[in-house]
């Protein structure tokens, strides 16, 4: 199925490239094996979108990339009559100065974090739980909590290398088949190592390395 959708999106690539527009799709994303919270939630789907500025060329840095990939895995879990809407959602962010000003929080130029805009929508919807919808029943709820931090310097990753990413993060058994076909494994070696090999050249420089790691220069 993941197959299937990439190839539905190979003519917008195509076009994209061509145009020095933004790299933009969403596939669906097997589901993860393990340690699902609540217990005996029931997966439905997975699926992961991004955003990958497709202009860049031999003489780009990796200040010129732009990589974000939004992953989010969906369920429910069965309670007396009826059941709870989950989602759990992932994201690989590349931070853009909004007005010429530095975030207030540390934020990588490449960063990892859990939740994100879509995570705040569905949050943001009526019903969520534990929030002001949850009636009082005698006894303490415990819930989960999730804060934004911390934002964690990651290498940036095209659709290829964040797709793979997500392979690797869900079903380890699928993922190490596929590494071991060569036709997929160079392909995922060259998109890595042309990302990586500008990435480790901005993180010789101390200017570029503070902005690459978070701390920002005012």
């Amino acid at each position: 199925m993941i197959a299937d959708a990439i190839a539905g999106l190979h003519g917008s690539f195509q076009g994209a490239s061509r145009n020095g527009k933004m790299l933009a799709g969403m596939v669906p994303m097997v589901l993860p094996r393990q340690g699902i919270h609540p217990p005996k939630t029931e997966l439905l789907n997975a699926s992961i979108s991004f955003r990958f500025g497709s202009s860049i060329s031999d003489d780009s840095t990796i200040e010129d990339v732009f990589s974000e990939i939004q992953v989010c895995v969906r369920g429910k879990l069965p309670i007396d009559g009826g059941f709870a809407t989950l989602e759990d959602h992932w994201r690989i962010d590349t931070q853009v100065k909004q007005n010429g000003n530095s975030p207030k929080e540390s934020h990588p130029l490449f960063h990892f974090q859990r939740g994100g805009h879509a995570q705040d929508a569905f949050a943001g919807t009526p019903g969520f739980a534990p929030g002001p919808d949850l009636k009082i029943s005698g006894f303490e709820w415990r819930g989960l909590m999730q804060s934004p931090s911390p934002r964690i310097p990651v290498v940036p990753m095209c659709p290829s290398t964040a797709i793979n990413f997500a392979l690797a993060q869900h079903d380890g058994a699928v993922w190490r088949k596929l590494m071991n076909d060569p036709e997929y494994s160079n392909v995922i070696d060259r998109c890595q190592n042309r990302l990586w090999v500008m990435y480790a050249d901005a993180l010789l420089d101390e200017k570029r390395r503070r902005i690459l790691l978070g701390h920002f220069i005012h």
